[in-house]
């Protein structure tokens, strides 16, 4: 078994601040502050370009990540421009709320509201209020998430996929995703980080709420999609489990508890986190498959595709609950992991990553890959290695 030590989470920060970040800055913003999502193999933009809420505002955090880590103005500048592109541009003043996507020149493509890209106006705007230390950043956010619960959320608790643009309809009202709770619940976080408001925090210990108490199996297994009274999909219907985002629940959980937020959060966050590992990872390659049925491991190709961010989240979550929670056993698939990643996700040649282990598409960016997810795992390694030092797997020096 591999040793993991402190040295491996140094690699994080160089990799975060010598690959990734200067060359997001160096190909996405532009002159007005639209970031340009769709990059090639060596980072220039494509001649058509449409960003979205999540394109936008993932990018806010990328580059806001990037100015707490260095103070580099640079990243600050792009913080302050892109977040004032995202409110002239995407902000609907008639009927309240975010388009969806929108032009380089602010030309609106898609008016429709939706819940997944109104949860990432949240947490890119609650980011760029820390950086920029705006307070109108910060009241955009609060007057964001309130309305999401008010004009987004259905009578279950939970969150409708999307809307027209005058909230009159709601598209696909008959199907439910747990992946819009998700975000937003991260997202509450870090608007409760920046704010240290009650309302915030409640909403998120709501959001919480409703996921755990109605959505988490016993056995840690969270499907994905649901119908409109949030009942599973089954097999048959299209249901699976987003392996990767039993990670990234486990992580948002623990690190909540981490922060002070209800402590037995940690029980589903362990079970999810061990379901994950159990359904997901290769012991021998290393890395987790992408998609799990309902019940039981993947087989065939399923178990073949190795996503980039589904690495990422794992990796965090892996590393998050060795140093946090004391996990040495978690050392061996985060080592192989880590490892896979190194090995056939990073390009050598151009830097960053390619979209899958083996992918046949080398290119760097589109509005769904903006690093958002590398640049989260990233920055939890540069906090871990300011705790404590990671032992070594039993048996090993350290």
């Amino acid at each position: 078994m591999t040793c993991w030590s402190t040295a491996d989470l140094t690699w994080f920060r160089g990799h975060l601040l010598d690959d990734i970040l200067p060359h997001w800055l160096a190909a996405a913003p532009t002159a007005n502050g639209f970031f340009a999502a769709g990059l090639d193999r060596e980072w220039r933009p494509g001649g058509d370009q449409v960003a979205t809420l999540v394109s936008q505002s993932r990018l806010l955090f990328d580059f806001a990540t990037g100015w707490s880590l260095t103070g580099d103005e640079r990243y600050r500048q792009a913080v302050r421009e892109g977040t004032q592109f995202l409110c002239e541009h995407f902000r609907d003043r008639r009927h309240g709320g975010w388009y969806w996507s929108c032009r380089p020149d602010g030309t609106v493509v898609d008016d429709d509201k939706d819940t997944y890209g109104h949860a990432f106006v949240i947490f890119g705007l609650s980011h760029a209020a820390r950086c920029l230390e705006s307070g109108e950043c910060l009241a955009t956010a609060v007057d964001t998430a309130r309305l999401v619960r008010e004009r987004l959320g259905d009578e279950h608790g939970g969150v409708f996929l999307r809307a027209d643009a005058a909230f009159d309809s709601f598209a696909r009202s008959d199907r439910r995703s747990q992946n819009p709770a998700m975000h937003l619940f991260e997202a509450l976080l870090a608007l409760a980080d920046v704010s240290g408001q009650g309302p915030d925090r409640r909403r998120a210990e709501e959001g919480a709420a409703f996921v755990l108490g109605r959505l988490v199996r016993d056995d840690g297994g969270l499907p994905e999609d649901y119908d409109s009274d949030w009942r599973p999909l089954p097999d048959e219907r299209g249901g699976w489990i987003n392996v990767g985002h039993l990670f990234e629940w486990a992580f948002l959980l623990s690190s909540a508890v981490e922060r002070g937020y209800p402590a037995d959060w940690l029980g589903p966050a362990e079970r999810m986190l061990e379901y994950g590992l159990r359904v997901g990872y290769d012991a021998e390659r290393g890395g987790i498959c992408t998609r799990a049925p309902l019940h039981g491991p993947p087989t065939g190709a399923g178990r073949a595709h190795r996503g980039w961010w589904e690495q990422c989240e794992a990796i965090r979550a892996l590393m998050h609950f060795a140093v946090v929670r004391c996990r040495d056993d978690l050392l061996g698939p985060l080592a192989r992991t880590t490892g896979l990643v190194r090995a056939e996700l990073i390009d050598p040649e151009h830097g960053g990553w390619y979209s899958s282990a083996s992918a046949e598409d080398k290119s760097k960016g589109n509005v769904w890959k903006v690093d958002y997810h590398v640049v989260g795992m990233c920055a939890e390694a540069v906090r871990l290695a300011a705790l404590v030092p990671l032992p070594g797997p039993p048996g090993e020096g350290a």
